[in-house]
This record gives C-alpha cells, sequence and structure tokens, in this order.
C-alpha cells in the first residue's frame, strides 16, 4: 500500500466527493490511452477510474475506513472472487503502489442534498437487478471520441450496466446536479471528462514523485 496516497484521501475525505485515479496496470493504460483524445496535448490520460466517497467508520484500519461507491469489474485471484458493476468497497481498493495519480473533486452540496446522494448509490450497489460493468461501452466511447460523437448515445449502450465516470454522473444527476459542463451524453461520461469540467469548487491533486 502507498501510505502517501491514503494520506492524501484521508486529508481531503468528505463524503459525497468525486476520487480520480490513474493506474499503470495493463487495464488502467488501455484506458487511459483510450482517452487520448480528450486532452489537449493528445496524449494519455492521467486517469483511468473514478468513484465517490462514501461513508467513514472508524475501525483503525489504515485507510481510515473510508468506503466508496463505485462501478467496477475487480477479479480476485487470491479468493476467486469476481465483483462486477456497482459496488461500495473500501478506499483502500485504490491505494496501491500501481496508482500514479489521484485527484478529490468537490462541490458545494447540503448535507441533505449528499445524504439522499449517498442513499441512492447504496441502493444502486445492493439492488437485486445491480447495474453490471459496462465493458462494452468502454469501445463505444473510444468509438465516439474518434469521431467526435459524444453527444449521441453509446452505440454499444446496454440500460443495465454503467461505466465508472457514468455512474459517478449518474448519482449526482439523481440529486439535481451535472457535474459535466460540456455536450456529453451520459454514456459516454470518462474521468479525463471529469477532470476537466469546471463546476468544482474544490480540487486537489497528488501525484506519484517520478524517480530520477
Amino acid at each position: 500500500m502507498n501510505d502517501e496516497l491514503i494520506t492524501f484521501f484521508i486529508k481531503y475525505y468528505r463524503k459525497g466527493r468525486i476520487c480520480l485515479v490513474g493506474a499503470n496496470d495493463v487495464i488502467g493504460m488501455l484506458i487511459r490511452s483510450g482517452q487520448a483524445g480528450l486532452t489537449p496535448d493528445k496524449k494519455p490520460s492521467q486517469w483511468s477510474h473514478c468513484f465517490i466517497m462514501g461513508d467513514r467508520r472508524q475501525d483503525g484500519r489504515e485507510d481510515g475506513s473510508i468506503y466508496i461507491f463505485e462501478s467496477d469489474l475487480h477479479v480476485s485471484t487470491k479468493t476467486w472472487e469476481v465483483l462486477n458493476g456497482v459496488q461500495e468497497s473500501r478506499l483502500i481498493k485504490w491505494c496501491g503502489d500501481n496508482v500514479e495519480h489521484a485527484c478529490v473533486l468537490g462541490i458545494k452540496l447540503s448535507k441533505k442534498k449528499t445524504n439522499e446522494m449517498i442513499r441512492q448509490a447504496l441502493f444502486w450497489s445492493y439492488d437485486d437487478n445491480h447495474l453490471r460493468y459496462a465493458v462494452g461501452e468502454l469501445f463505444g466511447t473510444l468509438w465516439a471520441i474518434l469521431w467526435g460523437k459524444l453527444r449521441k448515445k453509446n452505440i454499444f449502450d446496454d440500460r443495465y450496466a454503467v461505466q465508472c465516470a457514468s455512474f459517478v454522473r449518474m448519482c449526482y444527476q439523481n440529486i439535481g446536479k451535472d457535474i459535466l459542463n460540456g455536450p456529453v451524453d451520459l454514456t459516454h461520461t470518462s474521468p479525463e471528462a471529469i477532470h476537466q469540467s469546471k463546476v468544482f469548487n474544490f480540487r486537489k491533486e497528488w501525484h506519484r514523485e517520478k524517480k530520477s
């Protein structure tokens, strides 16, 4: 685990805030490279995944017991467990040595609105008909980036599945807020687009020091 990254997330924790991470594993780099058409310099994005900070439960764990809501496809070769789709996880899941970049974003929300959003995220995480992770939509979004079709619905749209960034945006839309300020269809929401959004009034970033 990266203690510096854990400290960063704990320092800027607030329920309802959005987190972005950029992982350098194979899947992370594929997602980052696929967003190159959205970055100002047309280089791979720094961001591969995003999630929402949930409750903080005091149990003395190293990550400050921060829980998150995300849409992810996670396969553990240790426990042979497969977690597919919207889920509640521990933040420490995204504090490994494979994470190169991290960002915490926030907008002004009342306590009532924040709790309303978290309740909905919790419902989607444990609903019997819970949303799967939209692997196919990743390719649809890549196609839309290449051909400038981000305003149109994803050609591989699946009503029973959702990408990580689309899920985060959906949670905010549920309380009448949209975290993107451009004409991008919900099904094409990407971590890079969220990072570029101007709607946030709170922004803190962490980047791993490059070894000389």
